[in-house]
């Protein structure tokens, strides 16, 4: 789809972006949480009335050095109404225009993007709710976590390259021993599966009708959909999202795939 036709699509009656809209961001802060992640917060007039929900994402238009732009989608990691804001957090593994971006991006820095978007949100009635994500992933999922009703039952396994790279959610779930960091620490690469699969082998799966939320690399989130299955998780119990692809170029921040 190109940049017009998608900006002709915000926000048109039963369209796939009925309910985005275009909006001309500024930067007014920027740093790194951690090691491998960079933060954003921008503002927009507008931005207190953003209705969004935990695990939806923003499409950034990022402007190229050929005067193009590409589209890259970053999930919303908070919206704050009061100021008003959006953070975003995105990893900083690999390349691609949108993490030059990212890197480069200044206070005052300008830049447009569609949205809210995405269909991978807490899903109502679940008796539990399961996180499986590397860092690409991490963002929506501490969002959703951050979101959940009290005395909600949330389990999850992260992996990310050091304990550095952890990042607790806000509220109740902050020390909750159900969150377990896996760290690569140099032992794996991003992409490789095994830490995730041999964590969820072992991971005690609470009684009642849960809910997955898988978000990593695309090899990644099949291998963990197949262990769920074999868990007993029918495939309407789990929201997949790959955010990149192993081994294709600049694909480390492309357009996110649903799996079906």
């Amino acid at each position: 789809m190109t940049p017009d036709r998608l900006l002709d699509l915000v926000g048109r009656p039963g369209g796939p972006l009925a309910d985005a809209s275009l909006w001309d961001l500024e930067v007014i802060e920027s740093g790194p949480v951690g090691p491998t992640m960079q933060r954003l917060v921008l503002t927009a007039p507008g931005l207190d009335a953003f209705h969004w929900l935990p695990g939806q994402d923003l499409m950034l238009r990022i402007p190229r050095r050929d005067g193009d732009v590409v589209n890259r989608r970053y999930t919303v990691r908070r919206h704050n109404p009061d100021r008003p804001s959006v953070t975003v957090d995105v990893s900083l593994h690999g390349r691609g225009p949108g993490t030059d971006w990212v890197k480069t991006a200044a206070i005052g820095s300008r830049i447009q993007a569609i949205g809210p978007r995405g269909k991978v949100t807490l899903a109502p009635g679940a008796d539990w709710h399961l996180f499986v994500a590397d860092e690409t992933g991490l963002p929506g999922s501490l969002a959703m976590i951050e979101a959940l009703p009290p005395g909600s039952v949330a389990v999850a396994c992260f992996e990310v390259d050091s304990p550095a790279d952890e990042q607790r959610p806000a509220g109740e779930y902050g020390d909750s021993p159900g969150l377990v960091w896996l760290h690569r620490s140099g032992n794996t690469v991003p992409g490789d599966a095994s830490l995730l699969l041999d964590a969820l082998s072992r991971l005690h799966l609470p009684e009642g009708e849960g809910h997955a939320y898988v978000a990593a690399e695309a090899a990644v989130v099949r291998a963990v959909r197949d262990v769920l299955v074999e868990r007993g998780l029918r495939p309407d119990q789990m929201s997949t999202k790959a955010y990149w692809r192993r081994g294709l170029p600049n694909a480390e921040h492309g357009e996110p795939t649903q799996l079906d």
